[in-house]
C-alpha cells in the first residue's frame, strides 16, 4: 500500500491538511508514505491527474483533492482512511509513474526555453513593429534625440511588462484563491484562444482586400504617444505601453493566454509567476532591440514597409497556430 503526498512550499492548505495526513497514516503500518513538493514533481503528478495542491494519492488510483473536502480535516482523515482500507492493488502501469516522472523530468528542464520562445514569437508581431515604427518616427519628427528614443523604448516596454505581469498574477491568484473556478476559467481562456486564432485568418483576409488591419488602434493612444517628449518621456510612454498591452490583446495577447492556461494546469504558483515573467520579457525584448537598431539611426520607413508586405502572412500563420494550439490543449495534449 502507498500514499503518495502533493504539497507547496508556503501553501496555507497544505500546512492544514500535512499533520492530519501524517497521523492517518502513522495508523497504517505497512503503507508506504512519501511527500513530494509539487515544484520538483510535476511529471508525476500529471499521471495521477493532479492538478492543485494539497492533493493525496492512494495506491496510485484514489486522488483526493482539496475540492473533495474543502477544508474539513475530520471529512480528510475519514476519507483517507476509508482509501486506505478500501485502495484496489496497485497495477503494473501505476508502478512505472515514479519511472516515467523520472524520464520526462528532461522535458520539464525544458519548459523555461519553450516559454522563452514562445514569448520572442509573440513578439515579432506586425502590431508591436507597427507602433515601433510610429514611435521612432514620432520621435525623429518632432526633433528628438537618440537617448530620447531609448527612454521612450524602455518606458513603453516596462508599461507592457508590468500591465501582463498584473493581469496574469491576477488570474493565478484568482485560480489559487478558488480553485474550483480553474474549469470554468481554464474553458474560457481556450474558447478565446481559438476565438482570436479565427480573428487573425480574418484579419489577414481583411488585410488583403481592404489594405488595412481589422484591429483598430484608438485615436486617443496615439495623441497620447505624440506627447511622449522631453521630461514626460518615460512616464508617457510607459502609460503608453500599458494601454497598448490592453488594446492589443488580440495582437499580443492570444499565445500569452495559451501560456498561461498551460501554467495552470502545472498546479505551482512560484512557478508559474517566474514562467509569466521570463514570458513577458521574451515579448519585450525584440522591442527592445528594435528600438536601439532605430536609436542607432535604423530608418522607421524601412521598418514600416516590410510590417507592410508580410503582414498578412504572419496573420495567416498566427490564425493557424493559435486554432491548432486551442485543440491541443483542449485534447489535454499539451
Amino acid at each position: 500500500m502507498s500514499v503518495e503526498y502533493f504539497h507547496e512550499d508556503g501553501c496555507l492548505k497544505c500546512a492544514q491538511a500535512s499533520p492530519v495526513i501524517e497521523n492517518v497514516v502513522s495508523g497504517y503500518p505497512d503503507t508506504n508514505f512519501t511527500s513530494y513538493e509539487i515544484t520538483s514533481a510535476f511529471s508525476l503528478a500529471n499521471s495521477y491527474g493532479v492538478t492543485s495542491v494539497p492533493a493525496v494519492v492512494v495506491n496510485g488510483s484514489i486522488v483526493i483533492s482539496y475540492n473533495d473536502y474543502e477544508g474539513d480535516t475530520d471529512k480528510l482523515s475519514s476519507m483517507l482512511s476509508e482509501a486506505i482500507e478500501s485502495a484496489p492493488a496497485k497495477t503494473y502501469k501505476n508502478d512505472l509513474s515514479t519511472v516515467e516522472y523520472l524520464s520526462d523530468k528532461s522535458l520539464d528542464d525544458q519548459t523555461p526555453a519553450v516559454i522563452f520562445i514562445a514569448g520572442l514569437l509573440a513578439g515579432f508581431n506586425p502590431c508591436l513593429i507597427a507602433v515601433m515604427a510610429f514611435l521612432a518616427s514620432a520621435i525623429v519628427s518632432s526633433g528628438g534625440s537618440r537617448k530620447d528614443m531609448l527612454v521612450l523604448v524602455i518606458g513603453f516596454c516596462a508599461g507592457i511588462f508590468v500591465t501582463y505581469m498584473v493581469v496574469g498574477f491576477g488570474i493565478l491568484n484568482t485560480i489559487t484563491s478558488f480553485p474550483g473556478l480553474k474549469d470554468a476559467i481554464t474553458a474560457f481562456m481556450i474558447l478565446l484562444v481559438a476565438i482570436l486564432g479565427v480573428w487573425h485568418i480574418y484579419d489577414a483576409y481583411y488585410i488583403s482586400k481592404h489594405s488595412k488591419s481589422s484591429f483598430k488602434t484608438p485615436h486617443s493612444f496615439v495623441d497620447l504617444m505624440n506627447h511622449a517628449r522631453g521630461k514626460n518621456i518615460l512616464l508617457i510612454s510607459f502609460v503608453g505601453g500599458g494601454i497598448f498591452s490592453l488594446v492589443k490583446a488580440p495582437c499580443v495577447g492570444a499565445v500569452y493566454l495559451m501560456i498561461l492556461e498551460m501554467l495552470l494546469s502545472g498546479g505551482n504558483t512560484v512557478n508559474a509567476v517566474l514562467y509569466m515573467g521570463l514570458y513577458n520579457f521574451a515579448v519585450v525584448l525584440p522591442i527592445l532591440i528594435l528600438g536601439a537598431l532605430l536609436a542607432l539611426g535604423l530608418d522607421p520607413e524601412k521598418v514600416n514597409e516590410l510590417r507592410e508586405k508580410k503582414r498578412v502572412e504572419v496573420r495567416l500563420v498566427t490564425g493557424i497556430i493559435l486554432i491548432l494550439l486551442a485543440a491541443l490543449l483542449q485534447l489535454n495534449i499539451i
